[in-house]
């Protein structure tokens, strides 16, 4: 165990470590930004017509521990598409199903319920709240975020793009053992 001392120095430290290697070397930020806007100008997309198509979505979520999602994912989601929670980039739909199958292996229970929809021409944007339930080093966390998700829909009505905009440092990371403690010292001081 960590003497007091060398745990304050390394608390104070670990913030600017990640900092610099975060400005350092290529951006992962601008790569994601890159590819969203590429994804953004794909003429696959249709106009949205109506508000049924987010179903296949809402069900994916709160399904993600049933065995039967990825025939969900099939019937919802195209086989090229772009996909990004802020965890991940996907651009395909079975590398998807494995990554949801594995999210639902992870957490005792995760449930999203949809508090608004609007649309544009060719996005609709979904406004809910997560709730999950996993298990950190032993401990049973309980966490609670908001977000939206971009959605955009192929002339099949499958979804070929899927953005989420939520604060992953509140939703999971904020639980973490060390880096959630850094995160929350970090935002104490913004």
């Amino acid at each position: 165990m960590l003497n007091n001392s060398l745990a304050a120095r390394l608390t104070w430290l670990l913030p600017p470590i990640i900092l610099i290697s975060a400005c350092s070397g290529t951006s992962m930020q601008s790569a994601y930004v890159n590819d969203y806007q590429k994804a953004l100008q794909s003429s696959a997309s249709r106009p949205v017509t109506n508000t049924d198509a987010v179903n296949g979505f809402i069900e994916v979520f709160n399904k993600t521990q049933h065995d039967d999602v990825a025939s969900i994912i099939r019937e919802t989601y195209a086989e090229t598409l772009y996909f990004n929670d802020t965890f991940r980039t996907i651009t395909d739909r079975n590398t998807l199903i494995n990554y949801m199958q594995q999210t639902g292996q992870q957490v005792d229970w995760l449930e999203v319920q949809v508090q608004d929809i609007a649309h544009s021409e060719h996005d609709m944007y979904v406004r809910w709240i997560m709730r999950m339930q996993f298990t950190v080093m032993g401990k049973k966390v309980e966490s609670e975020s908001i977000g939206i998700s971009q959605l955009r829909f192929d002339k099949q009505g499958k979804i070929i793009l899927h953005q989420d905009f939520w604060d992953g440092v509140d939703g999971f990371y904020q639980h973490l053992p060390i880096i959630g403690y850094s995160l929350r010292k970090i935002r104490e001081r913004l």
